[in-house]
């Protein structure tokens, strides 16, 4: 009930205006252009060899729309909890979340879910336009042995999104700090270039987003490469599940804590 509510508002809105939609499609794809042309400047073309020894995928557009695409939707439950949480408190709403029979968790939950439905909904219009764009083949049956990696991915990074949502109740705006954390992320997960070009020990650091194995699998299932050859992958992915949602949520209800004595104190 309580997600539905929370979703339904949101949607309304969002969509209530269609300009902001159109931009932020607008956006996402002029984003993309960007660095899918310099890549191809770089690489003499849209084929790259060195790209296919290092990747298994040659073909830098289909390269880069898989990483830029899952990038957008996996730091959306983050950009929900800080810049939703921020404007909750701006309006003066979120004490009465608070003092609502609803649990925290399941109101934040609520609020992450929407944003990454819209976000969802955004990226595959992206995607899409971008598939047709660089006449990119695709499969259904590839979407669909993407989806639960991509799932997955993303159930990781509503966990540990509660990290963002503690540090906004104690501190209001984490804008710049959370920023840093998501192009952090597009730069350790190898969204726009291999990562075997980096240092051993970045290769090494770059495991603990979940993005990075997400991509890497998606990618190999673009290829024709079967789940078994992608084993160690899948591992690593649902490992990070548990652990991201066990520090997400351990933070936060310590924040909760300390923010229930001093004082939400509005924005």
């Amino acid at each position: 009930m309580i997600l539905s509510a929370v979703i339904e508002k949101e949607f309304r809105m969002f969509f209530r205006y269609p300009l902001r939609v159109i931009s932020s499609v607008l956006v996402g794809l002029v984003f993309l252009l960007q660095f899918v042309f310099f890549g191809q400047a770089v690489l003499g073309g849209r084929y790259s060899a060195l790209l296919e020894v290092s990747t298994g995928m040659g073909d830098y557009p289909t390269y880069a729309l898989i990483g830029y695409v899952l990038w957008w939707v996996s730091v959306s439950p983050m950009e929900a909890y800080v810049w939703g949480v921020r404007r909750e408190l701006q309006r003066g709403t979120f004490e009465m979340n608070i003092l609502s029979p609803a649990k925290m968790v399941e109101l934040l939950s609520s609020l992450a879910m929407s944003w990454l439905l819209m976000d969802s909904v955004l990226m595959g219009v992206v995607f899409a336009i971008g598939i047709v764009i660089f006449d990119i083949p695709l499969t259904f049956s590839v979407i669909l042995k993407s989806l639960p990696i991509i799932f997955a991915s993303l159930v990781a990074f509503l966990g540990f999104g509660f990290v963002f949502a503690g540090l906004v109740m104690m501190l209001k705006n984490i804008g710049p700090f959370a920023q840093i954390f998501e192009f952090a992320m597009l730069f350790f997960s190898g969204v726009f270039f291999p990562l075997n070009v980096m240092p051993k020990i970045m290769v090494a650091f770059s495991k603990i987003f979940p993005l990075t194995h997400a991509a890497y699998i998606v990618r190999a299932l673009f290829v024709g490469t079967s789940y078994v050859e992608l084993l160690g992958e899948i591992k690593w992915l649902f490992f990070l599940i548990p652990l991201y949602w066990g520090i997400g949520y351990a933070l936060f209800k310590w924040a909760e804590k300390i923010t229930r004595v001093i004082g939400y104190g509005g924005y």
